[in-house]
């Protein structure tokens, strides 16, 4: 458990003006322990002042201070992403509570790949074989751990972690709208440029007649206003942890037609019906063709089999303060 008290520091490590999911929910954390009057900081550890401001503009209204340096001492606490579990072994930490939130499953094991590649050439000096943050190196550190999804839940259970519990995120004010956007919609399916690939490809070349809108290189705003004119969200992407952009399109009354890979195939983490959910089968195409359809021309009846989840998403920030207040709340006794 953790040894929480009035003097203790929270430090948020984050990559310095860098804007996506991870670094929007660790913002997020710091701002809610703030709200509960916990001493809170976010530590941009790679930042340089040559490169600028470190807080990203997406991050200014959170009005969180930041700093480059931490106090290294046993009340405080280092709150760290999965990405960056390297730190748990470096010696100005070495005094702190370390607690490493699993915002991602995938992205975990994509930099311990990079990792392991780098090491057999110039960073030989730098890691020591028991400091590669391996999931056996990461269990036998006193670190405590945070699920993020379902998926990364799974995971540290079925790794024997030390779980402190779970702490989910919550989207953007301007995702929770009162907005009539029926009269806003058109027949439009919109989905992530970014994440999605050749299966969702292949599924467009067999249907040049869908008003196809790729979500890529914008603001939040931007893809706010996409999906309130898109009937339809399709994600046929990888969903290395809870993805924000399926929620963001659920929120504003989107269809949605999700694959199977990483979180998505939980139902915890992708509480769609079945009809609604495929695996990523080329198989399966034709089926996935008819139900855009379906819900381009249904909309105002197919739309009714989203409200259930609509329902939860709606109450995740109400959620999230609760989860925070949960596992950061104080224990001066202990």
């Amino acid at each position: 458990m953790l040894k929480i008290n009035h003097n203790t520091i929270f430090y948020i490590a984050c990559p310095a003006n860098f804007a996506t999911g991870g670094p929007e929910d660790l913002h997020q954390l710091a701002d809610e322990l703030r709200n509960l009057g916990h001493k809170a900081y976010m530590y941009y550890y790679n930042y340089k002042k040559s490169k600028g401001h470190p807080v990203h503009k997406e991050y200014v209204h959170f009005n969180i201070p930041y700093v480059t340096k931490v106090e290294n001492d046993e009340n405080n606490v280092l709150i760290l992403p999965e990405t960056s579990t390297v730190m748990l072994w470096k010696k100005k930490y070495s005094k702190m509570q370390h607690v490493v939130w699993w915002l991602s499953v995938t992205n975990f094991f994509i930099v311990l790949s990079t990792i392991k590649k780098k090491k057999l050439f110039f960073w030989k000096k730098i890691f020591k074989k028991n400091q590669i943050p391996t999931v056996e190196n990461i269990n036998k550190t006193r670190a405590f751990h945070l699920a993020h999804s379902y998926f990364s839940l799974d995971f540290l259970r079925n790794n024997q972690m030390n779980i402190l519990g779970q702490i989910q995120d919550y989207m953007d004010d301007m995702f929770y709208t009162n907005e009539n956007l029926f009269e806003q919609k058109e027949k439009i399916v919109t989905y992530n440029g970014v994440k999605n690939g050749e299966f969702l490809e292949k599924i467009k070349a067999k249907t040049p007649d869908v008003n196809w809108l790729p979500m890529q290189n914008m603001t939040l705003k931007e893809v706010a206003d996409c999906m309130k004119k898109a009937m339809v969200y399709i994600d046929f992407g990888y969903h290395p942890g809870k993805e924000k952009m399926p929620r963001e399109a659920c929120l504003l009354d989107c269809c949605m037609i999700v694959g199977k890979d990483g979180s998505a195939k939980y139902k915890e983490d992708m509480p769609i019906l079945d009809e609604y959910h495929f695996e990523k089968n080329e198989k399966y195409i034709p089926e996935i063709i008819n139900k855009i359809y379906d819900c381009l021309e249904n909309y105002e009846t197919k739309i009714k089999d989203f409200k259930t989840y609509k329902e939860f998403l709606l109450k995740e920030k109400e959620t999230f303060k609760a989860d925070v207040k949960q596992v950061f709340s104080i224990n001066e006794s202990l």
